[in-house]
């Protein structure tokens, strides 16, 4: 259809009988007819696309791979004309017939438009041969925030927000979706706070529903949270109602090896998706523990803020806002 997102050329169609899958989990943006693969024995599949305009995107696919040894396993590498981009997500794949397959995303990538060629590479550390196979894959224009904050957005522009204590700004406001933050400072004694605010908590409104993503309060105990109208989601729970999906997963890594830029310690995130308009995923960050294991406070409160990712997958959709308004 000419956006930059279809992964249907030079791939063969995958025949039923010889791959077992399960139909979940595969993200919105346009996918390939059927479900595709490279030829067997090669550990690559690739992609001409074509960029309209230059910005900022994510890419993401569903990726699985086989090989002779049923002990070996695959990582992934993304190459977009000739530039390697770390792939995160999932990471010593078993290649001997997966019965899922797993997301691979890498996130703010910036490009010029132009023509580019994509290719995914499965790298295992054997001599079996070994086939990559993908369900689907998109390259959809990114946006984000983070830190006090630094804004991306949707088409690259890169803009700080400079805000105020208590302030709630409105990064999107769309007829199906607002997207509201709230700006706080991070403690660091009694009576002392860092100077630039940060995002403590972030507001999905819907047509339906009411989604909250808190980073947490300044005390050890008051941990981060995502409540859908006004209803707790426990950590490793989704919320799912027509074109909503919510869900909160527990996190213990580096920013950066997420492809975030600074260098704080996640604790969780949450994925808030419109199928079709809107995917946002929202980073809960807790810094103040020590650096090796995380386990033991080394500071007396907390400094818990959000940083966030969103794709606007409806290209043709023009939000006003903070960020949406970077789409047009």
């Amino acid at each position: 259809d000419g956006k930059p997102t279809s992964w249907t050329g030079s791939l063969a169609s995958l025949l039923f009988s010889t791959y077992t899958f399960l139909f979940t989990n595969i993200p919105p943006g346009d996918k390939c007819f059927d479900y595709l693969y490279s030829n067997p024995g090669l550990n690559t599949v690739s992609q001409t696309i074509t960029i309209p305009t230059t910005g900022n995107y994510d890419f993401s696919a569903l990726v699985a791979c086989f090989v002779n040894n049923p002990l070996v396993t695959c990582e992934y590498t993304l190459t977009i004309n000739g530039q390697n981009f770390p792939l995160t997500g999932a990471t010593n794949v078993p290649g001997a017939d997966p019965s899922i397959f797993l997301p691979v995303t890498a996130l703010g990538i910036t490009l010029p438009a132009g023509t580019y060629d994509l290719v995914i590479t499965s790298v295992y550390v054997a001599e079996d041969s070994t086939s990559v196979y993908i369900a689907s894959a998109s390259l959809m224009p990114a946006g984000g925030g983070s830190g006090d904050p630094h804004m991306v957005g949707f088409q690259g522009q890169v803009f700080d927000y400079i805000g105020e204590a208590g302030q709630v700004i409105n990064l999107v406001t769309d007829p199906e979706l607002q997207v509201n933050a709230l700006l706080n400072l991070q403690k660091v004694g009694v009576n002392s706070f860092m100077p630039g605010p940060v995002m403590m908590e972030m507001a999905f409104v819907t047509r339906g529903h009411t989604v909250v993503i808190n980073a947490g309060g300044y005390q050890k105990e008051e941990t981060a949270f995502v409540t859908v109208d006004g209803v707790s989601l426990p950590v490793g729970q989704s919320f799912l109602d027509g074109i909503l999906s919510v869900t909160f997963t527990a996190v213990n890594t580096n920013s950066q090896l997420l492809g975030l830029t600074g260098n704080d310690h996640i604790v969780a995130q949450a994925d808030v998706k419109l199928e079709g308009l809107y995917e946002f995923r929202v980073f809960m960050i807790e810094n103040g523990k020590d650096n090796l294991h995380h386990t033991k406070w080394v500071t007396n409160f907390p400094r818990r803020f959000l940083d966030f990712n969103a794709s606007l997958v409806d290209l043709d959709r023009r939000p006003h806002g903070v960020l949406g308004r970077t789409a047009a």
